[in-house]
């Protein structure tokens, strides 16, 4: 049976996070400044749902 921990962040809000530090890895490899910064901005929106999913923001 599996136990819920307050401190545990849903599953939704754990691939959200994923995948906003995903999309910071590949920003900083980027060579175009133009599609770093997209990718920046989508890991913003992501990290910023993830919050929200996990009841911290």
């Amino acid at each position: 049976m599996f136990v819920k921990h307050a401190d545990c962040p849903p599953p939704r809000a754990r691939k959200l996070k994923t995948e906003s530090d995903n999309c910071l890895a590949i920003a900083i490899r980027e060579r175009d400044s133009a599609v770093a910064a997209l990718l920046i901005d989508e890991a913003a929106k992501l990290a910023r749902r993830s919050k929200e999913l996990a009841g911290k923001g």
